[in-house]
């Protein structure tokens, strides 16, 4: 196999978007360089492709019968579970969902989640109106200290520091009375994209708060030329519902692995 250098991960985009239901933003993220990561392929002239970051999620796409690539995947994964490191695979097409299948075996489990379009004509009518003591702001490291959810070690986590995600992403949050109750922020980012990640804490669901929120997040990304997105497990209603709400549609399911 061959690890790219960063000055080549372009010459992976035309695989992985020739050849994918959808890609998940991470991959971007990992070929814009807005998150260190790790790009191996089959050749110089690559047709087969896998994509991870640094947290061990990972997207394979491109040419599926590469019995070689296929063997160097199953190490991998091996690799890190005898590490009891993460390993969460994102397969681009069924036949990619067959081939793992065969070769984890009982090793993995296949899940399946929907990635949504938005409806970049959707126009919100309602205005995002807080009654007292509620206040919208952006995300920022004090913030991301008092956050129940979002706090140091998940950007950590998906972005590497607290700082690169300063630099490279973004995020607003409402504030009840100095405390942080709901957030929408980036998981992921690209030059293109930016995927949403959102969370309320329990005291204040059903006051509508995640839907202002998740408004104020598409209102910047639209004003910054980005496209939202949002990604969530098939049997997430609640999250289908405010995706649709917020002008998600056209689902494509698609399958993970963990």
């Amino acid at each position: 196999m061959i690890k790219l250098n960063e000055t080549d991960f372009d010459k992976v985009i035309n695989v992985i978007e020739g050849k994918a239901k959808t890609v998940p933003t991470f991959s971007y993220s990992v070929l814009n360089n807005f998150i260190r990561g790790i790009v191996y392929t089959d050749s110089n002239t690559p047709e087969t492709v896998l994509i991870g970051t640094e947290s061990g999620i990972y997207f394979v796409a491109g040419k599926e019968d590469n019995q070689e690539f296929n063997d160097f995947l199953f190490d991998l994964y091996c690799q890190r579970k005898s590490k009891k490191l993460r390993f969460t695979l994102f397969s681009s097409t069924e036949y990619w969902n067959c081939l793992i299948n065969e070769q984890f075996k009982d090793n993995i489990k296949q899940m399946s989640r929907y990635s949504f379009v938005f409806d970049n004509k959707k126009q919100f009518h309602d205005k995002n109106i807080l009654v007292s003591d509620y206040f919208i702001r952006r995300i920022n490291e004090e913030l991301i200290t008092n956050s129940p959810e979002f706090n140091e070690d998940y950007y950590k986590e998906y972005w590497g520091s607290v700082s690169n995600f300063i630099k490279n992403g973004f995020g607003y949050c409402i504030l009840h009375k100095g405390k942080v109750v709901s957030e929408c922020t980036s998981i992921f980012s690209s030059l293109q994209f930016s995927e949403i990640d959102i969370a309320t804490h329990e005291d204040y669901r059903g006051l509508g708060l995640a839907s202002i929120i998740a408004k104020t997040f598409i209102g910047h990304c639209l004003e910054n030329d980005i496209i939202p997105r949002w990604d969530c497990d098939i049997l997430n209603k609640s999250s289908i519902r405010l995706a649709e709400k917020l002008g998600f549609g056209n689902p494509v399911k698609y399958s993970i692995f963990v």
